[in-house]
């Protein structure tokens, strides 16, 4: 018995002596990760320190408009990660620098839409940068979101009352696979996603013509309701040279049945601009294009009642108003900037 005894207390000492040998070991661990800590509270090691982002956006917006949104992060960032109605876009971040001491931040800026339909008052915006190698620095910083609370409302939708030919009211039925396989064209151009921004804003204007229709409008055919304008009207008479609004590739050309012959370029970030009704496409699909570049003539094809451009703003596969971001008249009037 005596010895069972002292066996079981030799096991125990070899057992303790391990289990200081352990301890011995892991102390200078625990001691540096305990400094780190305290060096990270004081500021001294960016691994533990948050990666703070700063993020700005209207505080209201129209229902049927388009807001610009801008992430900026002291840290190195490769792309802001934006969520907004339930989606998120990635942004590619550029690295910029500051005119006070050249301090170096990492920004974004994008095109939301609100659409015309949403059914809520109030939404939250958020962002978050996603870190890695950029402009030949790398954070170890941990992301951390930023959000805002915007607000919604409505605008005022008059009726237009408009009369064109009987087919673009109630069109023939050899037509109707053609006009579905129209939407499924533009569906497919528009599902298309890149990163990189190649709009700057005001965007500029394509035709020198007044709007002669505002976007929203609740519109009427022959007496026929037939929905909601999705797209702003500008004047211009037969041959009147049209311009892209800004950067970017083209990227459909065709004659639709009822927008006639059309130019959709892709300008970034899930940013589209269409020109409808041309009388003449002066561009090729793929086709890198400038901002103020011509790319075709006003015309008078598709579903219209004379001559006009019908221009389309799409953000994030949604459209939206064109006018207020597009450059003043020469006679006066504003526009936002996002440079």
């Amino acid at each position: 018995m005596i010895q069972q005894l002292c066996n079981i207390l030799r096991r125990q000492d070899m057992r303790a002596e391990k289990s200081l040998q352990r301890s011995a070991r892991m102390l200078p661990l625990i001691l540096t990760f305990f400094s780190l800590l305290l060096l990270s509270s004081l500021g001294g090691i960016p691994a533990f320190a948050a990666l703070q982002v700063k993020l700005e956006a209207p505080a209201t917006v129209a229902r049927g408009d388009a807001f610009v949104a801008l992430a900026v992060s002291d840290e190195p960032a490769t792309t802001f990660n934006f969520k907004w109605m339930g989606k998120s876009y990635a942004a590619t971040a550029v690295a910029v620098a500051q005119t006070s001491g050249g301090v170096q931040k990492w920004q974004a800026v994008i095109l939301l839409p609100v659409p015309l339909d949403a059914k809520e008052n109030d939404f939250t915006l958020a962002v978050t940068p996603i870190t890695g190698h950029a402009g030949g620095k790398k954070s170890s910083a941990v992301p951390q979101a930023a959000t805002l609370g915007i607000g919604v409302y409505d605008k005022d939708r008059p009726v237009q009352k408009l009369t064109v030919d009987k087919k673009y009211v109630d069109p023939p039925a050899a037509q109707m696979e053609r006009i579905k396989a129209d939407r499924e064209l533009v569906r497919k151009t528009l599902a298309t996603y890149t990163p990189e921004r190649l709009w700057t804003l005001p965007f500029e204007r394509p035709v020198p013509g007044d709007v002669s229709s505002l976007f929203g409008l609740k519109r009427v055919f022959n007496g026929q309701p037939r929905g909601l304008h999705r797209g702003l009207d500008l004047r211009g008479t037969e041959g009147t040279p049209i311009v892209a609004c800004a950067d970017g590739r083209v990227a459909l050309t065709g004659d639709l049945y009822f927008s006639g012959n059309v130019v959709y370029i892709n300008h970034g970030e899930g940013v589209f601009t269409a020109y409808l009704h041309m009388s003449k496409i002066l561009v090729a699909e793929d086709q890198a294009v400038r901002k103020g570049e011509v790319i075709g003539l006003v015309g008078a094809t598709g579903r219209v009642t004379g001559p006009h451009l019908h221009l389309s703003l799409l953000v994030q596969g949604v459209s939206v108003d064109p006018q207020p971001l597009l450059a003043p008249r020469a006679d006066g009037g504003g526009a936002p900037r996002a440079d």
